[in-house]
């Protein structure tokens, strides 16, 4: 029994650890999930006067866009991200992949991602 319980620990540890790394294409396939998505900011939007939503968009421009990042100021600030520094970067995002309004016609975004790493 107690091999039993240990071997359940374990698998159940490394099926929580696990991370999917996806491309922006496979993001549909991953709504209502955490994952890491990556690929390159192609283009931005910074929130307008009393506004408080910026727009990363990766591997394609508005209104193409296949895949959104949306983060508040307040997330800029702590995260001391300059968003016009990662232009024509790679980066990886990790956090739930969402729809707008959980409308699956939509473009699969995160919001406020976990963390947002430039690739090196």
């Amino acid at each position: 029994m107690k091999n039993i319980l240990i071997l359940f620990i374990f698998f159940f540890s490394l099926n929580s650890f696990s991370q999917d790394t996806i491309t922006t294409a496979k993001t549909k396939d991953y709504i209502n999930s955490l994952a890491c998505v990556t690929g390159k900011v192609v283009s931005y939007k910074l929130a307008s006067e009393g506004k408080t939503t910026n727009y990363i968009n990766i591997d394609s421009a508005y209104p193409d866009n296949v895949f959104t990042i949306i983060v508040t100021n307040e997330y800029l600030e702590t995260s001391k991200i300059k968003i016009e520094d990662l232009k024509n970067k790679i980066i990886f995002a990790y956090g739930r992949i969402t729809t707008y309004k959980n409308d699956p016609k939509q473009i699969p975004q995160i919001f406020n991602p976990r963390w947002i790493e430039v690739k090196k």
